[in-house]
């Protein structure tokens, strides 16, 4: 161990000899030659010293004539002599102190032994022994720097950015952090084996831009020996040695030559990305993967590295920070933030993240994990008379993942806080003090208040379209269930993440639902392995480049893609960044609307067409803010400002484009419209309406048609997704793979969402939802139970069938989907009274 002292701890140490115990106090030196002794003696004589421990012996300073020492041996300069005592701890630290100073930080403490007794302290240095002057001492080394004296290294003093692998103080030099380095694979520099050099088989220098590569190669070929012709897996090893390495006397850099050639160029964007595609990552040969410096992995707490700590579980880091024996300085030390950190991390233990690793990548979280981990620095504090706004913090949960939510938000108020939460969840609307529903529609129709109380007076009251629900007065199903058929996709094998090498089938020309807890292997599964690689094999089988950018995770075979001809993935992703697209747009609605406009009269009077109708044209945009409706200042060191533009008072048109009306309404006034508004207006108007009808189905109807898509949330996003879908008319069969569209959805909204589901259903496409609402369970024709837990304990398949199949089973899913199927029962029910 390498710790620092201080002038206290050395005394605390001393102390623990025993009152009388006799030390002297001094700092390490080097003797010098024999004909340097006597100026050496005299300086330390001239800085107030007057004996030295050298050579077995105490020497004196005194006198003209310096005591004889071996050159180069070691010495100690005695800087005081004491007699240990708790009552005069003071002068014994001002003589510690003094010993540091002239030692640059480093003293040396010789206590006699006969006679004393142990240190009390049993993680104090316990010294050498060594004789001087016939008597037994024990010698003590301090230092108030880092330092080991064995192997004479020193460590920078400990601070938080040492343990930041993206600070420059504690990232590894070699992988900057990242704990892996990226490599040229073979793998795929040579995709495909079995082709030969002459047909490609070298995929960089298939472009265009690099072909003189191949060229060259192809050129020294024959003096070499080496074989064009024939499958890349029979040459031999020297031969993929020459390709990798090249032939330097014949200024052939080969493969390594060329990637270093375009390494010099990499400050172009198209050099970095082509030179992504040939690389893979291995981990960091510096630290293993740490990420970390070796000062900062030499640090240890309960005997583990920060690495090691941060691959702990939350739930073993807790218990591990919970038995930590801290005493003395270390626990004032450690107790501010060491009750922070169990503050948070048992607040993701509660929530049922206890199965995260502390250093796992957000990237690779579910939605539902990354809800509660982005709730953590906010509902694991312990603040008091706060104001706390969430919305949706449900989004990604299992209903078996709802009530530790719900009771963590209770105890938020119960510290004496106010919660306002924005919530559909059923559960948290009945963990409530107070309900207030808007409404009574969406759009232009809502934004009243149509109650406020207590979730039991909701229940009872009458008039608003939660209450229903609530009593369960309104089914979520109707019980119609599509046949399942063989025509099914089967993944064999898939192992990534948690998944445990399960075979899963997904019918196809049906409703199917992928469900478990939060945490149980649903995005591993469809998202990250069945998707991609659904994808290359429809893209292989067309010709054309595949739409997911990433390779499926391990998984063995994926059998029944041929009765395919579309994969969509639909999930909540921004349709775009620019507030130039919206809602219309993104449907293809504004072309047969600006068609409308330039038939219009004074349209055509004033030379006006269909192009002169788009803000995103010359022509008829206003020239002042090019079509956006506002003007953006750049405030230099402050953050721009947008402001309406004064021209066409953010109307993006110009003068002549507003002055052409369509029923009275300009073509500005129509995207200011809600879809539900602009279908009623264009009555008569087929091929608009039947644009805007999607809008409608999807539950949209209140979005305004010019509403910037960058202001959309994340499920609406998701939903126009789809619309667009529904209005392209997808050819063929096409499979829609759908993540959580029911975010941010009302009871009612999710029936409407269903409905277009089964409209794509019944007409021969397949839906793969993943999805925790039970509505949508209900409504499924097949569901797909995965867990039963979460990470570790997840990834397998629980259970498979109708929901009323998978309802007789055990489970959260199962237990979740028997209260829903009882609830219509008494839904039913009362209907028929």
């Amino acid at each position: 161990p390498v710790r620092r002292d201080t002038a206290e701890s050395i005394a605390e140490r001393l102390t623990g000899f025993g009152d009388g115990t006799k030390a002297m106090l001094g700092f390490a030196a080097t003797t010098p030659n024999a004909d340097e002794q006597a100026d050496w003696a005299a300086e330390l004589r001239s800085s107030g010293y007057v004996r030295l421990v050298a050579g077995g012996r105490i020497a004196s300073l005194a006198g003209d004539q310096p005591p004889r020492l071996d050159a180069g041996a070691g010495a100690i300069v005695v800087v005081d002599r004491v007699a240990i005592s708790a009552a005069r701890e003071a002068r014994l630290t001002e003589s510690i102190e003094a010993a540091l100073a002239a030692g640059g930080g480093r003293c040396v403490a010789l206590v006699e032994a006969a006679g004393s007794s142990e240190p009390q302290k049993s993680d104090a240095d316990e010294g050498s022994r060594e004789t001087i002057d016939g008597r037994p001492w024990r010698r003590l080394a301090f230092s108030s720097e880092l330092r080991c004296d064995a192997c004479q290294q020193d460590f920078q003093p400990p601070e938080p950015q040492l343990f930041n692998f993206n600070s420059p103080l504690g990232a590894c030099e070699l992988c900057e952090g990242f704990g892996s380095v990226a490599e040229n694979d073979m793998d795929l520099v040579v995709p495909d084996r079995s082709k030969s050099i002459r047909d490609g088989a070298i995929a960089p220098w298939n472009t265009p831009a690099y072909r003189h590569e191949l060229d060259e190669l192809l050129a020294l070929a024959g003096d070499y020996g080496l074989p064009v012709d024939v499958p890349f897996a029979q040459l031999t090893p020297e031969h993929v040695k020459l390709i990798q390495h090249g032939v330097p006397e014949r200024e052939f850099g080969g493969l390594d030559g060329f990637f270093r050639w375009l390494e010099r160029r990499k400050y172009k964007m198209h050099i970095r990305v082509f030179l992504s595609r040939w690389r893979s990552y291995r981990p960091c040969p510096g630290c293993g993967g740490a990420r970390l410096k070796p000062p900062a992995l030499a640090v240890r707490v309960a005997g583990k590295n920060f690495a090691e700590l941060c691959q702990l579980t939350t739930a073993d880091a807790e218990r591990l920070l919970a038995t930590l024996d801290l005493q003395g300085e270390h626990a004032a030390v450690a107790r501010r933030a060491l009750g922070q950190a169990m503050t948070r991390l048992r607040y993701l233990v509660e929530v049922g993240l206890g199965y995260l690793t502390l250093d796992r990548s957000v990237r690779t979280l579910s939605t539902g994990e990354s809800q509660r981990v982005a709730m953590t620095a906010t509902l694991g504090s312990n603040l008091v008379d706060m104001l706390y706004v969430l919305d949706e913090p449900s989004v990604g949960l299992h209903p078996a993942d709802v009530p530790a939510l719900a009771a963590a938000i209770r105890r938020l108020r119960d510290r004496g806080n106010t919660v306002v939460v924005v919530e559909h969840e059923e559960a948290v609307i009945h963990a409530a003090d107070q309900v207030v529903e808007f409404g009574p529609q969406a759009g232009a129709e809502g934004g009243r208040v149509v109650f406020q109380g207590p979730p039991d007076e909701l229940i009872r009251s009458s008039g608003n379209r939660t209450s229903d629900w609530l009593a369960g007065r309104r089914v979520y199903g109707d019980g119609r269930r599509r046949p399942v058929t063989d025509d099914a996709l089967r993944l064999l094998g898939a192992a990534g993440n948690n998944l445990k090498s399960i075979d899963v089938t997904v019918p196809l020309g049906v409703l199917c639902v992928v469900t478990g807890v939060s945490g149980a292997g649903k995005s591993s599964l469809v998202l990250e392995t069945l998707y991609p690689a659904l994808c290359d094999i429809l893209a292989r089988t067309k010709g054309r480049e595949s739409p997911s950018t990433a390779a499926p995770l391990p998984h063995g075979d994926l059998l029944g893609a041929g009765t395919l001809d579309e994969v969509l993935l639909i999930d909540a992703q921004p349709i775009s960044r620019s507030p130039r697209s919206n809602p219309v747009t993104y449907i293809k609605a504004f072309d047969p609307i600006r068609s409308l406009f330039a038939e219009q009269p004074e349209a055509k009077a004033r030379g006006l067409t269909a192009s002169h109708f788009s803000f995103n044209v010359e022509g008829g945009r206003c020239d002042a803010c090019s079509g956006a409706g506002y003007l953006e200042i750049d405030m230099q060191f402050l953050a721009d400002v947008n402001m309406k533009c004064r021209e066409c008072d953010g109307r993006r048109y110009q003068r002549a484009v507003l002055d052409v009306t369509y029923r009275g309404r300009s073509i500005a006034e129509v995207l200011q419209m809600t879809a539900h508004e602009a279908f009623r207006f264009f009555r008569g108007q087929n091929r608009v309406q039947a644009k805007l009808k999607v809008l409608l189905d999807v539950g949209l109807d209140y979005l305004q048609l010019g509403q910037p898509a960058n202001t959309l949330s994340g499920g609406e996003a998701q939903r126009l997704k789809l619309a667009g879908r529904l209005a392209g008319k997808p050819a063929g069969r096409t499979l829609f793979v759908l993540d959580e569209p029911t975010t941010g959805l009302h009871f009612s909204d999710v029936v409407q969402l269903i409905d277009c589901f089964n409209a794509l259903a019944d007409v021969g496409h397949s839906l793969l939802i993943v999805e925790h609402n039970v509505q949508v369970m209900m409504a499924a024709d097949w569901v797909i139970d995965l867990g039963p837990g979460a990470g570790a304990a997840g990834g397998a398949v629980v259970a498979t069938g109708t929901p009323e199949a998978v309802a007789e089973g055990a489970g959260p899913t199962a237990s979740a989907l028997r209260v829903a199927m009882q609830r219509d029962r008494h839904a039913r029910a009362l209907g028929d009274e």
